[in-house]
């Protein structure tokens, strides 16, 4: 792993930094060191952040000592007290370099041995580059030599504890392949921009914070996203971030948790990613926090899952808990996250894309690249992008985000028409192959070799070991031609397609993968019984997240019939003992039955220790039918995955083949998809009884805490908290349904829906479809709208809040702020966030 090197320099001797930097190009080339100095902090950062930020990460300080520099009050102040102390500590090594003569005796950093030699200044030498080569020589001689006492990043100062190499290196995988022309490797360091998070809020206002908030709030919260939306780098960058403030992180994969035990558990996690740090040090620490990832996928059943939450709990104050869109639906009925602070976590809007657009053109020429050139190179590529994600051909997720700047460096004249999800992963295969040197006329043959590999490795079920490698590659030589295993291997590894870890050989990221299977079922279905059986398997597992990703690919690789016949087919079959709901004021007036209801649950919630014995005797119970319960549950999350993934395939069959799909085929396709998911919300928002399961929580815990609140104080905020669950599960559904199936080209057909349907359900379908693919905000189809609505008030709040959430990823002009206003009932003083959008900056 590279070193890093801060420079410190006073601006005056800023052509001093840039030979130093020159001379330094060999090192860097080598990834021996990796520098950085002030001219790297972006535009918009906070410089003394930055500053002090990398210099507490360096391990090697080079000052550039002149009268300039002894004269700054910054650099002999903040700078070189902090330097000195990492010195002294033995965490980074400080190496003055006297460029210019200055009279430096009396000052602390000359009992520290300078450079170049004998400390004679750069100026003075006869000839300067001979000097740099001096002080080049001295700074390897350094970095051979020293050895910190940690690793900055690598150290949680308040214990003392260290990462482990694995553990740095994973905090720094951006767990896809990125090539950027120049820089040799990207990091997570390099391109990651702190995403926007949305607060559960009580009120009509979308509570939009920076997710820097949750350090500032630390306690329980559980973070819902889609796939991909960046809910693992959103704890990497929390667990750094933690590190610094001296907390003691621990990350755990819920898909690896086999045992209902925190203990267990925990220790294996500190085992691989700390050194010597033991689960007693960890639990007795007050500054301990646990990071779960995908808690639904966590490999326990429904009693235990809640003993090793409720484990967790007890082991630390602070918890960061991550889970997909979909299971919120039913997290509700675990009670060891009823005090979790729900958070969803939110796509790109402008803003966050342009920040990483910046972070990606200020790669490798952070130090020379001027403003104008920045703000220009930007708008030129933000300009791209919005072309892109306006016809959602890929989601404003920071991922897609990434794929399609590296497409746009590599192929300014890339055709966007045709660009989709498989098109994106293809396209940076290519750049692999470009960055492995592989020939252009060799690309086929690697591809075929990927193709099988991930077919052997699907049916495998596995990674292959190295005997199985050999196996596979003899098999392949005889069905094609001949190949060279280990110039394949060593490219494909190389060049982070392929894994090995010298036991086992497996694709690096999960996505290749699935586009290498897609493509392998979409070549062979029609010729294989064996394909033919998978696809089968593939449908009725459709809730597996690798399972529906590689559907989704096999919708890029193919244009057959039978994939839209299939889709259809399981998408008909989920939930079908249920109507499709139309939100309608009659099928609406379950809430009102339950909301008259809430003065009798308040009565009985005041008869305490009888409550309490209802609850023991319904624990009881349910530990009886545990696995009943859990077979349930699971049955329902898995359908409402598959409901999900469906409507998601059925959306990428629609933008892939709008230009030769037929209208009726297109219609009954999009009616389909958009049907499973209403015959889902039919069955949450009659069947389910999570939402009231809430309330009667919220009722118990304010009685208890506040025992003296009169009946109509709880009744109220009883009404409004269920009024705001409700309204928000109703509010998700729908606008999932619209992302999923929706198409810009297809417009006219769901307005044709629209009107063979004519359900409020569908109106608001319609509508979100027009606001997510549009990206604009048009005002008479928004008033079309409150008035086929009317007297609905439950479907004109949903409509609403969704204008609200599109005015965050999209700007509005002012005068569309008063007319919107003036429909919806939103008031100016409870908008003032949307008056930061005039300037379209946020």
């Amino acid at each position: 792993m590279a070193v890093r090197v801060f420079i410190s320099y006073a601006h005056k001797d800023e052509q001093f930094k840039d030979s130093l930097v020159e001379h330094m190009s060999g090192l860097v080339r080598a990834k021996i060191v990796s520098e950085w100095n002030d001219r790297k902090i972006v535009p918009g950062q906070d410089w003394s952040d930055e500053i002090s930020e990398n210099l507490a990460s360096s391990e090697i300080i080079l000052f550039l000592i002149s009268s300039s520099f002894m004269n700054s009050d910054y650099c002999m102040g903040v700078e070189v007290q902090k330097a000195l102390s990492m010195h002294e500590e033995g965490r980074a090594q400080l190496i003055p370099i006297v460029i210019r003569a200055v009279d430096w005796s009396d000052s602390e950093l000359s009992k520290i041995q300078g450079l170049p030699k004998d400390a004679v200044p750069i100026a003075s030498w006869g000839n300067e580059d001979e000097a740099w080569v001096n002080v080049i020589g001295g700074v390897k001689k350094h970095i051979q030599e020293f050895k910190p006492k940690s690793h900055p990043i690598k150290k949680a100062k308040a214990q003392g504890v260290q990462l482990t190499d694995k553990a740095s290196s994973w905090l720094s995988d951006t767990e896809i392949v990125l090539t950027h022309r120049k820089v040799n490797q990207v990091s997570l360091d390099d391109i990651y921009v702190v995403p926007d998070v949305e607060l559960d809020s009580s009120n009509d206002l979308v509570d939009i914070k920076p997710a820097k908030y949750l350090l500032q709030n630390l306690g329980h919260h559980i973070i819902s996203g889609e796939e991909q939306q960046g809910k693992t780098s959103l704890l990497k960058y929390l667990y750094k971030e933690l590190l610094k403030l001296s907390f003691l992180p621990v990350y755990l994969d819920a898909l690896n948790i086999k045992k209902a035990s925190a203990e267990q558990e925990i220790s294996r996690a500190l085992t691989e990613q700390y050194e010597n740090l033991t689960f007693d040090s960890f639990n007795k620490n007050e500054k301990a926090v646990v990071l779960i990832d995908n808690i639904d996928e966590i490999g326990l059943n429904k009693k235990f899952k809640s003993k090793f939450l409720e484990e967790i709990n007890q082991t630390t104050d602070n918890t960061f808990i991550t889970c997909h869109s979909s299971y919120t639906f039913i997290y509700g009925d675990i009670p060891a996250l009823d005090e979790h602070d729900r958070i969803e976590l939110m796509g790109l809007g402008n803003k966050k894309r342009e920040e990483l657009v910046q972070k990606w053109i200020s790669l490798g020429v952070e130090e020379s690249i001027e403003e104008g050139e920045l703000y220009a190179k930007c708008d030129e590529l933000k300009a791209r992008l919005n072309i892109v994600i306006k016809k959602n051909i890929v989601p404003p997720k920071p991922i897609y985000v990434l794929m399609l700047l590296q497409m746009f460096e590599a192929n300014a004249q890339l055709n966007l028409d045709l660009t989709s999800y498989g098109h994106c992963y293809q396209q940076l295969i290519y750049q692999s192959f470009d960055k492995a040197n592989i020939d252009k006329q060799d690309f086929d043959k690697y591809l075929n070799v990927l193709t099988e590999l991930a077919w052997e490795i699907f049916q495998h079920g596995s990674d292959l070991n190295i005997h199985q490698i050999e196996e596979f590659f003899k098999n392949y030589s005889e069905v094609y031609l001949h190949v060279d295993k280990e110039k394949v291997l060593r490219k494909l590894v190389g060049h982070s397609i392929l894994s090995s870890n010298g036991i086992n050989v497996g694709f690096k990221y999960p996505y290749i993968y699935y586009f290498f299977v897609g493509k392998k079922i979409a070549e062979s279905y029609r010729d294989s019984e064996e394909t033919q059986a998978k696809i089968q398997d593939l449908l009725e597992r459709l809730h597996r997240e690798d399972f529906a990703n590689i559907l989704i690919f096999i919708t890029h690789h193919t244009k057959d019939s039978w994939v839209l016949n299939e889709i259809k087919s399981i998408l008909t079959s989920l939930f079908d003992d249920q109507k499709e709901a139309t939100l309608d004021k009659e099928q609406l007036s379950f809430m009102s039955e339950f909301m008259k209801a809430i003065p009798e649950l308040i009565i009985e919630q005041r008869e305490i220790q009888n409550e309490r014995d209802k609850q023991n005797e319904r624990l009881d119970q349910m530990e009886r039918n545990s696995d009943d319960k859990d077979e349930v549950e699971l049955d329902i999350l898995a359908n409402i995955n598959k409901t999900f993934k469906g409507m998601e395939i059925a959306g990428q069959i629609i933008r892939n083949r709008h230009a030769t799909l037929t209208r009726d085929a297109m219609e009954e396709l999009a009616k389909t998809g958009a049907n499973a998911g209403l015959r889902f919300l039919e069955y949450f928002i009659k069947i389910s009884d999570t939402a009231k399961k809430e309330i009667v929580k919220l009722i118990s815990t304010h009685l208890s805490e506040h025992p003296n609140l009169t009946n109509r104080e709880i009744e109220k905020q009883a009404e409004n908290a269920y009024l705001h669950l409700t309204y928000g599960v109703i509010n998700g559904i729908t606008r999932k349904i619209a992302s999923s199936v929706g198409s810009k080209e297809a417009l006219e057909v769901y307005r044709e829906m629209e009107k063979n349907v004519g359900t409020p359900a569908f109106h608001l379908i319609r509508q979100a479809i027009e606001l997510q693919f549009n990206k604009s905000i048009n005002i008479e189809h928004i008033s079309s709208c409150v008035k086929q609505l009317k007297d609905n008030q439950v479907c004109l709040r949903i409509l609403k809040e969704m204008v609200i959430q599109h005015i965050y990823l999209f700007p509005v002009d002012y005068k569309e702020k008063q007319q919107l206003s003036h429909l919806l009932g939103i008031s100016v003083q409870g908008q003032r966030w949307m008056d930061t959008k005039k300037t379209g900056k946020g």
